[in-house]
Order: C-alpha cells, then structure tokens, then sequence
C-alpha cells in the first residue's frame, strides 16, 4: 500500500501553493493510485502516487475538460481544476452521485492488450455486470464513450463509478 503521509504532504504544499486550505479530515477518497482531500475551495486534490497513473489521470482530465464533457450518460465526471506535474497533484471538482471518477489505470488511444482476448474480455464484462447488476447497462455506455475519446476504463468497480442507488 502507498504511503499516505508523502501524499498528504504532496497535497499540503500544492493547497499552500494555491492559497487554499486543504481538509486534512476526513479523507475523500483513498486506494492504490492515491488519496483524495477536499479542499477550501470545494474542489478535490489527488495526491497520486505514481508518474505513470499521474500522467493517464491527469490527460484523461484534459480530454474531458476540453471536450466540455463533465456529464455522462446521466453520470457526473470531475471537471479539471488545476495539477502540478511535480507534485502529481490533480485538482479536480467534486462530484455527487451518481459519478464516475479515477482515471489512473486508463489505457490512453489504444485499448489494454489483452482486450483481443475474447475470452479475457468476456471474463471481465461478467464481472462487471455482477458489479453493477441491473444498472450496468449504463455503466457499459459510459464506458464506450469514453473509448470515442480515446479513454480505455478498465478498473469500473463501485469505489471508482457511483450509480447512485
């Protein structure tokens, strides 16, 4: 598991940075690509805890922000605030259910490789359906427009896509 304290560090230096406050307690979000605080100016920083997921976060971030896409079939997605490329900090709004957030595991342009597995593919879309049980007909549609944005979303579990129920 990563280190929280660096992260929060991270996220302190970039609110001082800002002029904002960060609200340490309670933490928003948490798992293995980072933590999540809120912030004085309700908006969400992303301590993240690695370059590689930083980099797909925060590009996935850009897509929408510049495609004026913070909504989804009926799903609301952050809307990019701000990010530091140092800090690999990524601000972002908040967002209230039903939501779909967390870009760090993207494929970015080209699908995962083993999406050419049928099998593979198959194995994980049942997974998925046993996730999100009858609304993951929704969630499948989110899912495939992100993909006409270039955006492969392989992690769709309840932490990361909020249905709202």
């Amino acid at each position: 598991m990563i280190d929280d304290s660096l992260l929060l560090e991270r996220a302190r230096k970039y609110a001082h940075s800002r002029g904002i406050l960060l609200q340490e307690e309670p933490r928003i979000g948490h798992g293995s690509d980072g933590s999540v605080w809120k912030t004085s100016r309700n908006s969400a920083l992303k301590a993240v805890a690695n370059q590689p997921n930083y980099a797909n976060e925060l590009e996935c971030y850009r897509r929408l922000r510049d495609a004026a896409v913070s909504h989804l079939y009926g799903f609301d997605i952050p809307v990019l605030e701000g990010f530091d490329d140092k800090l690999l900090i990524v601000e972002m709004t908040i967002v209230q259910p039903p939501y779909l957030l967390d870009f760090g595991k993207v494929y970015i342009d080209a699908p995962p490789p083993y999406w050419e597995d049928k099998q593979l593919r198959a194995n994980a879309y049942q997974e998925w359906e046993e996730r999100f049980d009858h609304r993951w007909e929704d969630v499948a549609c989110v899912l495939g427009i992100l993909e006409k944005y270039g955006i492969y979303y392989v992690d769709p579990r309840p932490g990361n896509i909020d249905v709202g129920e």
